[in-house]
């Protein structure tokens, strides 16, 4: 019998922020898949072993290249779905770990679907958003009566386009375009109504509830959020 593919969110950071389902999925699966970056090295598999039970099970790493070439990418997502094929071939289900929600901007889809192209079953649990717990870090409502949500990468191409939007703009992975993001966030006269929390859950965690364009304290795990003025 074949094994499953499991997408695991464990949250943004804190284990206890984690799901009882995905838990649950995790102590259920008989091997791990932990994604390990230059960034994040394990931080998805550190959160897993604050709330679940890994004795006894495979724990395997899944590298991914902090690249955007297409061809890289493609390349690594083969070889990772390759990976975790040996082991549901083998009868084993797989779950593999993902930081926040597994549908947010995760590199878990493109895996999963070169793994369900080869006949196998997919399933995903869902988790917590890192904006989610960033808002209530803040202790901020994300959106009230009817205003609107955008959710955007750092790196989207028209951010200036993009913060003339009405409503509440999430802005996540920053990393190394903080300063750009937070330019940016000047020349739309939103500085103001701008607030930010770096590594969310964890141990070095930061919170500003107000920034300036000179802030220049980067990190990968940063979340930005622009409240409609």
């Amino acid at each position: 019998m074949k094994g499953i593919l499991y997408g695991v969110s464990v949250g943004p950071g804190d284990p206890e922020l984690m799901t009882l389902k995905a838990v649950r999925t995790i102590e259920h699966c008989e091997a791990v898949a932990a994604p390990e970056t230059r960034g994040e090295k394990t931080l998805a598999l550190d959160i897993a072993r604050g709330a679940a039970d890994l004795s006894g099970k495979e724990v395997f790493s899944v590298g991914f290249p902090m690249t955007r070439d297409p061809k890289a990418l493609a390349a690594n997502y083969d070889a990772v779905a390759s990976q975790i094929v040996q082991r549901l071939e083998a009868g084993k289900s797989v779950a593999m770990i993902n930081l926040g929600d597994v549908s947010i901007y995760s590199t878990f889809s493109y895996v999963a679907e070169r793994v369900a192209a080869q006949g196998y079953e997919v399933e995903i649990v869902p988790g917590v958003p890192s904006f989610c717990a960033v808002a209530a870090k803040l202790g901020t409502p994300l959106t009230q009566r009817d205003e609107p949500l955008h959710v955007l990468p750092a790196s989207f191409e028209d951010l200036d386009a993009a913060l003339a939007l009405r409503g509440t703009k999430v802005i996540m992975k920053t990393g190394k375009s903080l300063q750009k993001t937070l330019e940016a966030i000047e020349r739309a006269g939103a500085i103001e109504h701008t607030s930010m929390v770096q590594n969310c859950g964890l141990a070095n965690e930061r919170v500003c509830k107000t920034v300036s364009a000179a802030d220049t304290s980067s990190d990968y795990f940063t979340t930005i959020l622009v409240k409609e003025k």
